[in-house]
């Protein structure tokens, strides 16, 4: 599987759909089986339920999680087979969960230990982590997806762990022109927007074409911000007109709207239709945990090109 598949398949892990926002169970687990691995505690493709890993997923829980979010590391472990990312081997060899299974609720930590030999990582992601360079990648993605206000604690609780020496900030131009990391944010994007302009409403899509481009908010060279309330999903005019400052979504009583900049003239044909877009209705994810977030939002509005 190539790494551009791998991280598509990392930044789309399924989601709890029932709360307000994303839970941070299965990125900050797989951020803690980087570390063994990297550390050398897991030396073949066997992951066991050790309490090295479960210290190191509540160390995680601790950056990422929410007042609501406990660190009972039984629910991602069993949900991640879900996902594609491993599976769970009984004592025996055979599989406690099969593709195509209703995986149903999590057992127990006791129980799960009990029913239990270890768990294999998918065979290409397990050998793309023994290359520190493609390690690295994946450890960013994961951060840039989930976990992107977090970056420099995470960073910190890495090194400490594995006793590196402090490093300076990350250069973005390292991670920016990954092309893993970008086509998996695009298709992230797309698929919350469900593959419509937010700005006209364009929606063409034929096989894996899709008309619209995904464009972040904060462009990641400053943000390293690949969650989706930093992006958004345009049609090729209505990207280019937000990179050159000339529309911005906004806010008003509540409202996401467009706001077009006041430089634009609704005399001129060409500049028309972007004029026309003030005050209408940014047409916004299904799912409001993906909405714009503030931040992002007035990022851009400081930014519109005016007088």
């Amino acid at each position: 599987m190539a790494l551009s598949d791998l991280t598509e398949r990392l930044y789309n892990l399924r989601r709890d759909r029932t709360s307000g926002y994303e839970k941070p169970y299965k990125p900050a687990l797989l951020l803690a089986i980087f570390d063994l691995i990297e550390k050398g505690s897991f030396s073949d493709n066997r992951v066991f339920l050790t309490d090295e890993l479960i210290q190191r997923y509540r160390d995680y829980i601790k950056v990422v999680g929410g007042p609501r979010d406990t660190a009972r590391i039984q629910y991602p472990f069993w949900f991640l087979c879900s996902d594609g990312i491993w599976q769970i081997f009984d004592k025996a060899g055979n599989l406690v969960y099969n593709p195509g299974d209703i995986i149903g609720s999590s057992p127990s930590i006791k129980r799960l230990r009990a029913m239990m030999s270890h768990a294999s990582l998918e065979h290409e992601l397990f050998e793309y982590l023994q290359r520190p360079a493609e390690q690295a990648l994946l450890r960013s993605a994961v951060i840039s997806r989930y976990f992107p206000g977090q970056r420099n604690l995470l960073q910190a609780l890495h090194q400490q762990y594995l006793q590196t020496e402090p490093i300076a900030a990350e250069d973005p131009g390292k991670y920016e022109k990954d092309p893993a990391r970008s086509q998996a944010f695009a298709r992230t994007i797309k698929e919350v927007y469900d593959y419509r302009c937010a700005a006209c409403g364009i929606r063409v899509r034929f096989r894996e074409l899709a008309l619209v481009d995904a464009c972040h908010l904060i462009p990641f060279s400053e943000s390293f911000n690949d969650h989706p309330t930093n992006g958004m999903a345009l049609c090729k005019n209505h990207h280019w007109a937000l990179d050159r400052n000339l529309i911005s979504p906004s806010e008003s009583d509540g409202s996401l709207i467009w706001e077009p900049s006041p430089l634009l003239d609704d005399r001129i044909e060409g500049q028309r239709p972007l004029v026309q877009l003030a005050g209408k209705r940014i047409l916004l994810p299904r799912e409001r945990k993906f909405y714009p977030a503030v931040k992002s939002i007035q990022w851009r509005v400081t930014r519109l090109a005016r007088l």
